[in-house]
């Protein structure tokens, strides 16, 4: 009796040892692929980690850039500022260039003696003096009216007993003859 308990022992032992070995093998094999598509899952992931990091880097990128766009508008905010100073100096100028063309243009027809504006006048400084009468317009300076007669400041000043160069819109001037 004592074999075959021995024999059935054994024989448990034996079967048992192969139930075992066959579950270690289903296991094993079965961590194999979990191990296996964990691999696959981390190389997934380190994938998508590259992407992202470069995804990142090019949003840096686009940040520093709109960061920087700011500077370069107000550059050119000041470079239209300095355009727009410049198209309102040469509009004066053109505006003043005109102004002196009419008071040149005026003083020919003036001097044609076909003009109502040309006439011999007593001029204020006492004695009897030929000369024109002018009528300042707005933007009209006395130097611009004593170059459109070709007659000095001083005379324009003297005649009109002027104390100053200043001058204002609808004075009456007497521009004396040289």
């Amino acid at each position: 009796m004592k074999s075959l308990y021995m024999g059935i022992v054994g024989t448990c032992l034996l079967l048992a040892g192969g139930c075992v070995t066959m579950v270690d093998q289903n296991t094993v094999a079965q961590q194999q692929a979990d191990m296996e598509k964990m691999r696959e899952d981390v190389q997934k992931i380190r994938e998508r980690l590259s992407g992202i990091e470069l995804e990142q880097q090019n949003l840096a990128r686009d940040v520093g850039s709109v960061r920087s766009a700011p500077k370069e508008d107000t550059v050119v905010r000041n470079r239209l500022d300095t355009l727009e100073r410049q198209v309102q100096s040469l509009a004066a100028g053109r505006e003043s260039d005109r102004k002196q063309i009419v008071n040149q243009v005026a003083s020919l027809v003036g001097s044609s003696g076909g003009s109502a504006s040309g006439h011999s006048a007593s001029g204020r400084s006492g004695g009897s003096q030929t000369g024109y009468e002018h009528i300042v317009e707005s933007g009209q300076t006395l130097s611009a009216i004593a170059d459109a007669y070709k007659v000095s400041m001083a005379s324009i000043r003297k005649s009109n007993n002027l104390k100053s160069n200043t001058l204002r819109v609808g004075q009456k001037l007497f521009i004396p003859k040289n």
